[in-house]
């Protein structure tokens, strides 16, 4: 009897198409990720945007501001000029491999990908969700954008000077001092400015009343109305949670079973706000480098884990609209299995992405992100 059997280029197939879905899907910022061709109307927080281009340019037109006519006044030369801006992506290739000795050599190719897949998939979503990180604390001063960790005093300044009604320092806005980003981190205790209620709820005013506008985002169905999401380093989070005022919310206004915040880990909910904590943003404090090294330089004596009032740890959180990144994305991620090295003697697997991803700058001002500066103190 013979039996049928599934060809390996079948079975390959069916794993690259797992393994994108997958690659997303286990994102924590996933659900706040949308493709769109345009990205001029997308509702997410990161829009994805999927063109093999060396170039992606994201338009920004901005929302009519005039008084227009009334009654029989003349509207030719009262109209108004659009306003538009345009941000650059340059979508680069990443790659990773998982190599073999000669002991994986009579292994078929097809149990080689199997092998490295595991591997591959952390790697790949790592990198992504690292990046995505680290264009959320991006400074751009108008001419260079830089990550955090490799941005100048001087380009940090221009940004807040640039973003003051888009940065919080602490509780009160009278922390952001003369635009000096260094000076104003100075300004955050260990005591008064702990992320609570109170400065979730002031950062959401403030966002709203930004120009160009901030947008939230719009949930239909259950929970339906404008929403913005709250982006937290895993200390803030841990005091916010614990805030007395958040605790008796939970307590008295959501639902009364093993779902509670107060029991589980998850999302909490405050004045319209989604509030999510993201682990990995505590290495873009603490200068821990991640599985892909993006976060070097910020572990020096200016770095947020000693930028408070007496060199106390300050949290970076970010709260967000709609188009807050742009995810510019070339190509998407694919396995190669290269069997001929060294004459077939040393086989190796690898993952090869090609993306951009940014926040989102038009006219030198972030565009759907507010940041957030707090205390928040590691755990002793």
């Amino acid at each position: 009897m013979a039996n049928t059997t599934v060809a390996a280029e079948l079975v390959a197939k069916k794993f690259l198409s797992e393994f994108y879905s997958e690659f997303v899907r286990e994102n924590l910022f996933s659900p706040y990720m949308k493709g769109n061709s345009s990205m001029k109307r997308s509702s997410a927080v990161i829009v994805v945007k999927e063109e093999g281009l060396k170039k992606i340019e994201i338009p920004l037109v901005t929302k009519l501001k005039g008084d227009g006519v009334t009654g029989s006044n003349t509207l030719r030369g009262n109209g108004e000029r659009i306003s538009n801006y345009g941000q650059t992506f340059t979508p680069t290739h990443k790659r990773h491999a998982v190599e073999f000795d000669e002991e994986e050599l009579e292994k078929p190719a097809i149990d080689l990908m199997r092998a490295a897949r595991p591997l591959l998939m952390d790697w790949a979503m790592e990198l992504v969700r690292d990046e995505i990180i680290e264009g959320f604390g991006a400074i751009d001063n108008g001419t260079t954008y830089a990550n955090y960790g490799s941005a100048t005093a001087g380009a940090m300044d221009t940004w807040n000077t640039n973003n003051n009604t888009r940065i919080l320092y602490g509780k009160t806005k009278s922390n952001n001092t003369s635009g000096n980003h260094t000076t104003s981190l100075g300004t955050i205790d260990t005591t008064n400015d702990k992320l609570t209620p109170e400065m979730v709820s002031l950062a959401k005013r403030m966002a709203k009343q930004t120009d160009p506008a901030m947008r939230p985002l719009k949930v239909t169905g259950e929970g339906a109305g404008e929403w913005f999401v709250l982006f937290c380093d895993p200390f803030s989070f841990r005091d916010l949670k614990t805030n007395s005022t958040m605790t008796q919310a939970n307590r008295e206004a959501r639902v009364r079973n093993m779902d509670n915040p107060l029991w589980t880990d998850g999302d909490l909910l405050w004045d319209g706000v989604i509030i999510r904590e993201i682990p990995e943003i505590a290495d873009f404090i603490d200068g821990t480098s991640g599985s892909n090294g993006l976060w070097g330089g910020l572990a020096t004596a200016d770095g947020l884990n000693t930028a408070g009032d007496s060199s106390t740890r300050v949290g970076v959180n970010f709260l967000c609209g709609q188009q807050a990144e742009g995810f510019a994305l070339a190509k998407r991620p694919r396995i190669i299995v290269d069997r001929l090295f060294d004459y077939e003697f040393q086989p190796g697997v690898a993952v090869q992405l090609k993306h951009d991803i940014k926040k989102t700058m038009f006219n030198s001002k972030q565009h759907g992100v507010f940041t957030i500066f707090a205390s928040a103190a590691v755990d002793v």
